[in-house]
C-alpha cells in the first residue's frame, strides 16, 4: 500500500512540471509551388521519411502522420479513406499533407485518447483527442502499474498525459520525404485526392527543388555542365508557362524526384537560379526535345500552327546522337489497318507530301487494290501513320519511305487512250493475239518490254516497308543532343540557349 502512494505522488510531481512548449518545427511553404501527380492507382500508399501535417480537405481539422510507417489511400464509396496503425478516416475531398521540418518530436496518437492531469487512467481528464492528431512530445514516465505514459503539450499549449499504448512517438526530421509506391522519394509536401475512380498523389513543392527531380532524367548528370545549364533553363521556362498539375512523364517533363537527383544536375539548378527565357518581354515555353536529325525544325510546319520567331529552322549539323539517322520495318498489315482497309486488301503504293522545309512528312497516301486514302496531319499524327511491329511510332516525322514487291513480280499498269491505270493482277484480262482474243487464266504471263521479256506472277503488291529518319522527338526549339555537342565545343549555356530559341533573352523569372 504504501510503495502505491509513493507511485501517485510521484506521477502527481511530474504532472506539475509539465510546461508548456513551444513547437519549433517548420511547416514547408513554397514561393513557387509546382504541383505533380506521381502516382495515380485504385488504392495507393505513401511512405514518410519525417513527420507530415495532415489536412482534410472537406472539414479542413489538421491532424498527423507517422513515419517509416505506409499511409494506404483508397477510395471507397466516392471518399477517400486514410488507413495508419489501425486508424482510419474519410473525406470527399481528400488530404493535404504538409511537410515539416525541425528537430522536435511529436506524439501521435493510433486511436481516440483522453489526455490526463498526471500518468494513469484515474486522473481527471484535460482534453480528448482524435486519431491521427498530436502533440509535442515533452517527456515519458513509467507508473507504478509499468505503463508509460508520455507528457504532451499541444499547439493551444495544454499539458496532459497520454498512455503510450495509444500512441508513437515520432521525430521531425529536416529533410521529409515521401516514397511512392514505385519507390521513387520525393521532396516536399502531398494532395492525395479522388481523379475519377482512382486516387492520385500530387507531389507539392518549391520549382527549384522540381527541377533537381527533372534535369537528370531529361540530360544525363554525366553531359558537360554548360549542357545541365542549358536544360535547366529551358526545363525552368517550360514549367513556369504552364498552369494546372503537370505530368511526371515526357507528356510534360520526366520527373523522378529526390532519388533521381545528382550532384551535377542540382549544380546545374543552383547556378542558373530563377534564370529563364523570354521573348519581347513574355515567358517562353521552352519546347525540347532528344535530336533533331541535323536542323531543327519550324513550329508551324510540324504543328500546324501560328509561326513562331523564337521556334525556326536553325541548323544542328553539330549534333552527335544515336537518333540522328533511324531506320524502322514497317509491317503492310499495320499499314492496312491504320488506313481503314481490309486486310485481304493488296497495298500497291505508298506516297509521301513533304510540306515542311527541311522536307518534314505533313501527309501519307496509300493506293491499294481497291482504292486510296490520304491521312494528313501534324508531326505527331505523321509519327503514328506507321507503326512498327511492337506498334511504336516513328521518331519523328522527318523521314523517306522504301519498299519491295515480291520477288518475280512487277508494277502492272493498263494503258489507255488518254492514261495508265495500275492493276493488281493480270487474270481474267483479255490479250489480243494473232489467232484473236485469249483469256488469261491465273495472271501468270510474260511481258515484251523496252528492257527485255519479264515474268509476273500477277500479283503486285508492297512486301515490305522500311522508313528511313532523321532525329528523335518534334523538332522544335532545343536539341538536347546538340545542346551537349555545342557544350562539348566550348559554347557557354546562354549562346546554346539563343541559338536554338532565336531572339531570346535569359532573365530572372
Amino acid at each position: 500500500m504504501k510503495k502505491k502512494v509513493i507511485a501517485i505522488l510521484s506521477v502527481a510531481a511530474l504532472s506539475l512540471v509539465s510546461t508548456n512548449s513551444a513547437f519549433a518545427y517548420k511547416q514547408e511553404s513554397y514561393s513557387k509551388q509546382i504541383q505533380v501527380e506521381v502516382h495515380n492507382a485504385s488504392s495507393t500508399s505513401l511512405n514518410l521519411s519525417g513527420v507530415y501535417k495532415l489536412q482534410n480537405l472537406t472539414t479542413n481539422e489538421m491532424f498527423y502522420a507517422l513515419p517509416n510507417t505506409p499511409v494506404t489511400f483508397s477510395q471507397v464509396n466516392g471518399e477517400v479513406s486514410i488507413y495508419q496503425t489501425g486508424a482510419s478516416m474519410f473525406s470527399s475531398k481528400g488530404y493535404a499533407l504538409h511537410a515539416l521540418s525541425g528537430n522536435e518530436k511529436i506524439v501521435v496518437f493510433n486511436k481516440n485518447v483522453d489526455g490526463k492531469k498526471g500518468a494513469t487512467t484515474d486522473y481527471e481528464t484535460v482534453k480528448s483527442y482524435k486519431a491521427f492528431q498530436g502533440a509535442n512530445y515533452v517527456n515519458e514516465f513509467t507508473n507504478g502499474n509499468g505503463e508509460t505514459w508520455y507528457s504532451i503539450t499541444d499547439e493551444q499549449g495544454i499539458s496532459s498525459w497520454i498512455p503510450a499504448s495509444s500512441a508513437r512517438v515520432a521525430e521531425v526530421s529536416s529533410l521529409p520525404i515521401g516514397k511512392a509506391p514505385d519507390g521513387r522519394e520525393y521532396r516536399g509536401s502531398f494532395n492525395v485526392v479522388k481523379s475519377g475512380a482512382t486516387v492520385q498523389i500530387v507531389n507539392r513543392l518549391d520549382l527549384e527543388n522540381y527541377l533537381k527531380g527533372v534535369i537528370p532524367n531529361e540530360s544525363p548528370a554525366s553531359w558537360h555542365i554548360e549542357a545541365l545549364k542549358a536544360q535547366t533553363v529551358a526545363a525552368r521556362s517550360y514549367t513556369l508557362s504552364k498552369a494546372g498539375i503537370l505530368s511526371s512523364t515526357t507528356k510534360d517533363q520526366m520527373y523522378k524526384g529526390y532519388s533521381s537527383e545528382h550532384k551535377n544536375s542540382n549544380a546545374a539548378v543552383e547556378a542558373t537560379n530563377g534564370l529563364v527565357l523570354k521573348a519581347n518581354g513574355k515567358l517562353v515555353q521552352a519546347y525540347y526535345y532528344s535530336t533533331s536529325g541535323g536542323r531543327t525544325a519550324n513550329i508551324g510546319e510540324v504543328w500546324n500552327s501560328a509561326q513562331v520567331s523564337h521556334f525556326v529552322s536553325v541548323d544542328d549539323s553539330i549534333e552527335v546522337s544515336p537518333y540522328k539517322n533511324w531506320s524502322v520495318s514497317i509491317p503492310v498489315s499495320n499499314i492496312l489497318k491504320k488506313f481503314g482497309f481490309a486486310s485481304t486488301d493488296t497495298l500497291l503504293d505508298i506516297k509521301l507530301t513533304k510540306g515542311g522545309s527541311n522536307g518534314e512528312v505533313t501527309a501519307v497516301t496509300a493506293v491499294t487494290s481497291t482504292g486510296q486514302k490520304t491521312i494528313t496531319g501534324n508531326e505527331t499524327v505523321m509519327r503514328n501513320v506507321f507503326l512498327d511491329a511492337n506498334n511504336a511510332s516513328l521518331k519523328s516525322s522527318w523521314f523517306d519511305i522504301s519498299f519491295t514487291k515480291p520477288t518475280g513480280g512487277t508494277d502492272l499498269a493498263i494503258q489507255g487512250a488518254k492514261s495508265s491505270s495500275e492493276v493488281t493482277s493480270l487474270k481474267g484480262m483479255s490479250v489480243q493475239t494473232a489467232n484473236g482474243p485469249v483469256t488469261i487464266p491465273d495472271g501468270s504471263v510474260k511481258v515484251q518490254t523496252n528492257e527485255g521479256i519479264i515474268s509476273t506472277t500477277g500479283v503486285t503488291g508492297v512486301q515490305t516497308v522500311t522508313v528511313n529518319g532523321k532525329g528523335y522527338g518534334h523538332r522544335i526549339g532545343m536539341s538536347q543532343y546538340g545542346a551537349k555537342a555545342r557544350a562539348e565545343a566550348g559554347w557557354t549555356y546562354d549562346r546554346i540557349l539563343k541559338h536554338y530559341y532565336q531572339g531570346t533573352t535569359i532573365e530572372k523569372y
